[in-house]
């Protein structure tokens, strides 16, 4: 990041109060000199748990963990990625970003153009195009709700309109809006009802239309990918979406856009759409965001539904959900119930009777077989093998479907476990003389007990909580005064941390550096408790911090001195090792003098 952008970053800061920002998503009150509580917005509770600090600019959970900075909460209370939350907070307080100068001029450009098109399609939507749209049984509030329209019949409608409009054909072909054929251009979507697709900020990025004319192939067209335009990171329906997920903390996943539109008109609120052939990891992370903890694939009773089914259970990330498979009575669509007096109801028995994730594998599995005959239970095992083979150590669907293997199949457990051990070792999960895994920090410290391991992070982040204290003007220089008197060793905390120091341009951005290493929360919980010190005070407490780091960095050369001095019998090599362990044993009694005095 160069310098220009940390200033702008600092300076929405200054413009934005972090608690007018997560005033507008919890009801805060007052509890202390510069601090608020209230409910946390990521977690139910009856009792406030969440603080909001305004001399940090911190706000914290204690009892979920969740928190962080204004870019932080905006991401996580919106299911944003940083540079989205940095733009729109970016336009609220009126901040230019240096680095996005010329990207984000053409984006406005193509998100302008987009707009305009959506106009135009508004604009046209009646007659035939209506009629089709009520005859499906949507209300004026839910062609309203996702911005329908309709595409006339016209090759150049569309190309006229946006040049009245001042938009070159060169632009909104780049925006997928119109085609161009041997120097020619022309309008992508013609005679199609229109629906938008918008991004995570709810940003108009793409369409997909649908055809009226029963001759007209394909059935729905879609804008082409653009760099605003990536199908598999988006869902259809998610900003509409988003705060129903994360009140129910589930999410109805559906293949058609019509689908989302008449679950949501039926009371189904958090339905999305995948805009591809099944889930993707993207899309799946999108509703994480969006505290989802339980997914419901609803997909179409047919063999590309089961198997877009499959695919989306066969998600890595799938594994953080708990996940169901609903089946529609009559094989019917989601989109279908509209025209049913009890559809509502349809598909909240659906819901209820959706089937786990182990039911449903080994339902389609077993598919057409007799469980009795060896040669059906052998495809039923081979079709269940790649989920039976994990890697996770206590992965609770696995565990779950060996249970319902071994009852359906009637085999013992020790029968599974042979077979399965036979699938690992050609599968070359068991390789003999594989490569060994990668080192942990731990072990390239040379840490062989956990609880130096904890002691040394908890020290360290004592140290990095005081120099948050500092002005930011100061914070690089009492940084680089800590790394000159802690020495921490390489693949550390505070390493890291020193290096993110000379690096972030600014304190509070390196908080997103330490919640991709994993430990943004624990960083965040000390330094909501930490109280603030001035100058004077705030030296006295730095040198006794950080004679403990010292300390337990002595503690960690000394348990691998001492590892190294059991494993060798060398007599040369024992007395330089006891040289260097004595030596140590004195450097460790010179720190606890200097914070116990």
């Amino acid at each position: 990041m160069d310098a220009q952008t940390a200033q702008a970053i600092e300076l929405i800061r200054s413009r934005m109060p972090i608690q007018e920002l997560v005033g507008r998503y919890v009801a805060l009150k007052p509890s202390g000199k510069g601090t608020w509580k209230g409910l946390c917005p990521f977690h139910q509770e009856k009792t406030p748990s969440f603080q909001v600090n305004e001399a940090k600019g911190l706000c914290y959970c204690f009892g979920c963990k969740n928190g962080g900075d204004i870019f932080a909460f905006l991401q996580k209370i919106e299911g944003i990625e940083f540079r989205e939350a940095l733009e729109r907070l970016a336009q609220e307080t009126g901040v230019e970003l240096p680095q996005y100068k010329g990207r984000t001029a053409a984006r406005k450009e193509t998100l302008q153009v987009l707009e305009l098109t959506q106009a135009y399609f508004r604009s046209h939507l009646g007659g035939e195009a209506l009629q089709y749209l009520q005859a499906r049984g949507l209300t004026p509030e839910s062609i309203e709700r996702f911005g329908l329209g309709y595409a006339p019949g016209s090759w150049d409608g569309l190309l006229k309109y946006l040049h009245a409009q001042g938009v070159s054909p060169q632009e909104a072909l780049e925006a997928g809006v119109l085609m161009e054929r041997e120097g020619r251009f022309f309008d992508r979507f013609r005679n199609r009802i229109t629906f938008p697709i918008l991004d995570a900020l709810g940003r108009i990025v793409a369409f997909t239309a649908r055809a009226l004319a029963q001759d007209d192939n394909p059935k729905y067209l879609n804008s082409p990918e653009t760099p605003l335009f990536k199908k598999s990171l988006l869902l259809y329906g998610y900003p509409q979406a988003r705060a129903a997920i994360r009140e129910q903390g589930r999410a109805v996943v559906v293949e058609g856009l019509f689908d989302v539109i008449a679950l949501h008109q039926m009371g189904f609120s958090e339905a999305v759409a995948v805009l591809g052939s099944s889930l993707s990891t993207e899309q799946a992370h999108l509703l994480k965001r969006a505290d989802a903890a339980e997914l419901y694939l609803a997909f179409d009773a047919d063999e590309a539904g089961r198997k877009a089914t499959l695919q989306s259970l066969n998600l890595e990330i799938a594994r953080s959900f708990v996940v169901y498979a609903v089946l529609l009575q009559g094989g019917k669509d989601p989109g279908d119930l509209l025209l049913v007096p009890d559809g509502k109801e349809r598909f909240e028995a659906a819901l209820n009777a959706a089937l786990p994730e182990v039911e449903y594998r080994f339902e389609v599995a077993a598919s057409g077989l007799d469980l009795r005959r060896p040669e059906h239970k052998q495809k039923i095992l081979e079709a269940l093998k790649p989920r039976l083979v994990s890697s996770e150590p206590f992965d609770r669907v696995v565990e779950k479907l060996k249970a319902k293997v071994i009852g359906a199949l009637e085999l013992s457990p020790r029968a599974l476990e042979d077979y399965l051990a036979r699938a690992r070792s050609t599968s070359g999960r068991q390789t003999p003389g594989a490569a060994p895994l990668r080192p942990d920090r731990v072990a390239s410290l040379g840490l062989s007990r956990p609880d130096l391991t904890e002691k040394r992070l908890l020290r360290e982040l004592d140290v990095i909580a005081l120099l948050y204290s500092v002005p930011e003007e100061e914070f690089v220089q009492w940084a680089m005064y800590v790394e000159d008197h802690t020495w921490p060793p390489e693949g550390s905390l505070l390493a890291d941390f020193m290096q993110a120091a000379r690096s972030e341009q600014g304190k509070n951005r390196i908080l997103k550096h330490f919640e991709q290493r994993g430990e943004g929360a624990r960083l965040i919980d000390v330094l909501m408790k930490s109280p603030s010190f001035d100058r004077v005070n705030l030296e006295a407490h730095l040198t006794v911090a950080m004679a403990r780091v010292r300390e337990v960095y002595y503690e960690m050369r000394l348990d691998k001195l001492k590892t190294q001095l059991k494993s060798t019998s060398d007599l040369d090599e024992i007395r330089a090792l006891t040289k260097d362990i004595q030596e140590v044993l004195q450097a460790i009694e010179a720190e606890r003098r200097v914070y116990k005095r």
